[in-house]
């Protein structure tokens, strides 16, 4: 039951899921564009969106996003089995490894995936 708690609060947590949530709509709004999406939506769905549903791909959900993920952050309490069994540290460490073994998979490959793309950023 120990290590269940443990994946449920880190590994498959609300934070793990905000932080993919923010870099799939920085990429969106931002990398792929919200002009180019907005013109898929319309041409899947027959007629256009509602015009400032791009402003919420591109400025609206990260920032929620990131703002309840700094909140998480900050609001930080360890993890307690029942509120009596407080986590040895080494618990604690194991439960930031799984949700940063998660997380840190998107800026790594990002960073990975332009190191290796001949040609120059701008390019």
């Amino acid at each position: 039951m120990y290590v269940f708690q443990l994946f449920d609060s880190y590994a498959a947590s609300g934070m793990c899921l905000l932080f993919v949530a923010i870099f799939e709509s920085i990429c969106i709004g931002w990398v792929y564009g919200s002009d180019r999406f907005y013109t898929n939506i319309e041409d899947m769905i027959g007629y256009k969106p509602v015009f400032f549903i791009k402003w919420c791909w591109m400025i609206l959900t990260p920032g929620i996003c990131a703002a309840i993920f700094l909140f998480f952050l900050i609001k930080y309490k360890p993890l307690k089995y029942n509120n009596v069994y407080t986590y040895p540290d080494w618990g604690y460490g194991i439960g930031w490894f799984m949700a940063m073994s998660s997380m840190v998979c998107i800026p790594v490959g990002m960073i990975w995936m332009i190191w290796k793309t001949p040609g120059t950023f701008s390019e």
